[in-house]
């Protein structure tokens, strides 16, 4: 409600200051502290009462830029009057040169370790770094950034944008006129008033914003996007020595391709901003606001590793807004989802096959009525199943000796001090089978819904006092000090594990004083007091619990000095050893579920299927691609490889054949021949055309093998894939399902699937030339009069057509139109190549069509005078839907006419 008045009242302040970097005056004493500070190359910018336009309205800009929204300042920050460069990041390059070829992770790392040099706190934390053969980071677990402290940092895009719109001029800047497509010393170009320079081109520069659409509202101290499924995908700007001036906007918010945190490029660098942002404001895909609500902290396998099992799951309870929230541990990047329950939830435990939640509404040491529920997890379906009795509260779940699953439950979770109010409360059992309650039974008196053994012979309870039924008999442990927090293992040994408030039987054991919730205790089937674990400086345990089916580690939140549950935690209860799981803003209630792979497969769970991972991957697409191939190999008769261009130029749907696209980014010749060799061949035996992209001025741009290794990273799926020979022995409908099911946790993998692997985006009128006849160059077109890159690609075609023919495969040579601006350049594409050597290596494909029984060549570019004219195109080199849909239907007839002919 006050956000909301905050942006009702800022509305009104936008209105009256106008356009975009109204002028505003600070008041006398504002800013002080920023004012105080002496940073080298750094310069205050007045920003507070100020608003900046991001994004735009063009119709001509990419879909990606546009809308425009406005974003109003609370706050003064600085920025580095140059990128950082290659001395003050101690690289291997010249000096005054831009430091580039660093990823996302390299920039941050910079930002703290300068903070950390001059005596400021930090911006980012983390708890784990990983890093390539050339020392580069490609990835941090639990990265968290803190903009309330005044650290180095990288600018939000907002921030970028209003210090660039100071003085923006693209065309006094190192652009691909003027640059001999190379970096330049930073600031020998133009500079505004400020001493600020580079904002445009030499090279491209990181901000903090993950990528989401921007939305037609007005924001305040925007920061970008907020994780979530999907993709992570970075924000650039400014554009490089690669851009033409023309192109080069203030909107723009990216490279070519899809940018990641470990991506790295030679012409990708950074500059630092200083200083807090008071209230940060997140959005995600659909524009809402997003809370900074939870961070993962640490990566799926560090998880697999710290407990020995492959497969994990988290459900947790989000107090403060009344949710329940399911981390898939499964999956490489541990993506979360929130439960619509409907109601509120509390005490959430996951089925012992990982497939449901069950939940009551009542609450541990409160009297009353309470309803439990069990509802789905993975499967999407939200429905409640409810627990047919009067009250029902605190849900565990347990495996009969007889192999039946049921649910145990207390009828009233209220104080078990006063033995009268204990005496009248109940503990029982229901079976759950095929998503339906049976008919329940009462176990014994007394609420013990701290567990029940898996032989009925011990049970136990705590709130206030911790309470056992022993083979029927009621006792009372710990000295009847009090207790809480009761769990009972399920991993045969019957371990009870509890917290106190520190008193004397505690600290006698302990051998020290401690204080409330400070210990986690540990006692045996007897009530013997085993162990100790005590919780992290700083924090206190609550709601601690057993992992399902073990003795050996249990869950907890960690509350703070406030009382606030900041945290999740796993506890090894052997060693002390404390891993960190998950952080927000007030978390309660954590269940944990872990289990071996399934005995009866052969699958390795740990490897099978995680194509994903940001580590070394350029970008995903070929991860979200490879559950197509697995899906529709015995299907598919026509397979599309390729790049960019082939991925928004054919629509496998709309062929007569059945068709699948598994064109990926980046995917030069090598690439192609790598997928069909090794993937296609083996694994889709009714092959009868595979069709190819010919991306000349594709041809430079990477060392044979680098692109399948850009695509693959080290995603263990392709690892273990490649280990097992590509599965040429087949694979199963497990193995297909457990690969789709990983996919799936991702937005971005729906609609592809939908399209088998086509991905395009809207129209924008002529090639985005806006009225210009123009097109842009990013590379210089010289690279060609050095014939080994092209003459590599085109020995990778010969061979894939040597094979196809053994294999009585049709191949289809497809050059997919681009902009016909290219024209009036000297360059066939955006990326270079000669025209004269595209022309010549266009007639020789025209000469190896005739001469090759199974090689057909499909010209769709003819050098620029093709008619995919008007609003065919996405930007200057890909198609958009109208487009795709016109050159998919003349395959199609491409494909019929050679079907006749057979």
């Amino acid at each position: 409600m006050i956000r909301s008045l905050y942006l009702l009242t800022l509305g009104l302040l936008i209105a009256l200051l106008g356009c975009s970097n109204s002028e505003y005056v600070p008041e006398a004493g504002e800013n002080d502290y920023l004012a105080s500070l002496d940073l080298k190359d750094f310069v205050v910018i007045r920003s507070k009462g100020k608003t900046v336009t991001l994004g735009t309205d063009e119709e001509s800009a990419s879909i990606k830029d546009r809308p425009s929204m406005k974003s109003y300042f609370d706050y003064d920050f600085m920025i580095g009057k140059h990128e950082v460069t290659c001395k003050e990041m101690n690289l291997d390059c010249e000096d005054s040169l831009p430091a580039t070829d660093v990823t996302y992770f390299d920039a941050i790392l910079y930002a703290n370790k300068k903070s950390k040099a001059e005596g400021f706190d930090t911006a980012y934390s983390y708890t784990n770094l990983m890093f390539d053969a050339n020392h580069s980071c490609i990835g941090i677990d639990g990265l968290i950034f803190r903009p309330l402290v005044n650290a180095y940092r990288l600018p939000t895009e907002a921030e970028w944008i209003y210090v660039a719109n100071m003085g923006w001029k693209p065309e006094q800047a190192w652009h691909n006129g003027n640059s001999d497509f190379k970096l330049h010393a930073v600031c020998t170009s133009f500079a505004d008033k400020n001493g600020v320079c580079d904002m445009a081109g030499n090279a491209m520069e990181w901000v903090y914003d993950l990528w989401v659409p921007f939305h037609t509202v007005d924001v305040v101290d925007y920061v970008g996007g907020r994780a979530s499924e999907g993709v992570e995908e970075r924000v650039l700007k400014g554009g490089s020595y690669n851009n033409d001036p023309s192109s080069l906007h203030l909107y723009n918010r990216g490279d070519i391709y899809m940018v990641a945190s470990s991506t790295k490029a030679n012409y990708v660098g950074f500059r630092l901003a200083f200083g807090a942002i008071p209230t940060p404001l997140y959005l995600d895909k659909q524009g809402k606001e997003v809370l900074q609500k939870y961070t993962v902290m640490v990566r799926t396998n560090t998880v697999k590793q710290f407990i020995g099992k492959p497969l994990s799951k988290m459900v947790f309870r989000d107090d403060s807004r009344d949710v329940l929230v399911y981390v898939d541990f499964n999956d490489a990047s541990a993506p979360i989802f929130e439960l619509n329950t409907g109601v509120s939830a509390y005490h959430p435990d996951i089925s012992p096959d990982g497939k449901f939640v069950a939940f009551c509404t009542g609450v541990e040491g409160i009297s009353g009525k309470s309803k439990v529920y069990v509802t789905h997890l993975d499967e999407g379906d939200s429905s409640l199943i409810e627990l047919p009795a009067e009250s029902a509260a605190i849900p565990r779940w347990r495996i009969l000796e007889n192999g039946d699953t049921v649910i145990v439950y207390v009828n009233d979770a209220g104080s078990n001090k006063d033995e009268d109010a204990f005496a009248k409360q109940e503990t029982w059992q229901v079976r759950f089978s095929n998503g339906k309650f049976g008919k329940p039974e009462k176990l014994f008196d007394g609420g013990y819904h701290g567990g029940v053994s898996m032989n009925d012979r011990l049970a136990v309870s705590g709130a206030r006092l911790l309470r056992a039924n022993v083979n029927g008999r009621q006792e009372i442990w710990y000295n009847q000090n009090q207790a809480c927090n009761v769990s009972l293992s399920q991993g045969g040994e019957n371990k009870t594990l509890f917290l106190d408030f520190g008193g004397k039987t505690g600290r006698k054991f302990v051998g020290e004083s401690y204080g409330t919730h400070e210990r986690a205790l540990i006692a045996d089937s007897t009530g013997k007091l085993l162990t100790s674990v005590a919780s992290p400086e700083g924090y206190t345990f609550d709601h601690t619990e057993w992992i399902i089916a073990s003795d050996s580690f249990f869950v907890a939140t960690l509350a703070d000095v406030s009382g606030n549950h900041k945290k999740i935690v796993m506890v090894n209860s052997n060693s002390g050893e404390i891993l960190p799981l998950v952080e927000g803003a007030e978390l309660w209630h954590p269940a944990f579920w872990s289990h071996d792979r399934d005995a009866n497969t052969r699958w390795d769970y740990d490897s099978l299927g995680l194509y994903y991972t940001e580590n070394g991957q350029i970008t995903h697409y070929l991860s979200q691609k490879m559950p197509i191939l697995w899906k529709y190999r015995d299907t598919a008769e026509v397979v599309c490889l390729g790049n960019s261009h082939m991925q928004a130029g054919v629509a496998p749907a709309q062929l007569s054949l059945f068709a699948i696209n598994i064109s990926a980014v980046p995917c030069d010749l090598h690439c192609v021949e790598y997928l069909y060799e090794t993937y296609i061949l083996t694994q889709v035996p009714h092959l009868k055309y595979l069709v190819v992209g010919i991306d000349f001025d594709l041809w430079n741009e990477y060392e044979p093998g680098e692109s399948i290794k850009y695509n693959m990273g080290d995603a263990p799926g392709f690892k273990y894939d490649i280990n097992h020979d590509y599965w040429m022995e087949g694979v199963d409908s497990d193995f297909v399902d457990r690969t789709i099911e990983i996919a799936s946790a991702y937005k971005l993998y729906a609609p592809i699937r939908e399209n088998r692997g086509w991905i395009s985006g809207d129209c924008i009128a002529d090639w985005g030339s806006e009225g210009k006849e123009f097109a842009e160059v990013v590379v210089d077109s010289t690279w060609s009069d050095d014939d080994r890159r092209y003459e590599l690609n085109y020995a990778q075609l010969d061979k894939i057509l040597k094979i196809a023919e053994q294999h009585g495969v049709v191949v289809i040579g497809l050059i997919l139109p681009l902009s016909p601006y290219y024209k009036n350049t000297g360059s066939f594409g955006r990326h270079g190549m000669r025209r004269s050597t595209a022309e010549m290596l266009t007639e020789r494909l025209e000469k190896l069509a005739e001469e090759t029984k199974n090689f057909v060549l499909m010209d769709e570019n003819k050098m620029g005078y093709h008619d995919y004219l008007g609003d065919m195109s996405f930007d200057y080199d890909h198609l958009c839907k109208d487009g795709a849909q016109k050159l998919t239907a003349r395959l199609d007839s491409l494909l019929m006419s050679l079907e006749s002919e057979k």
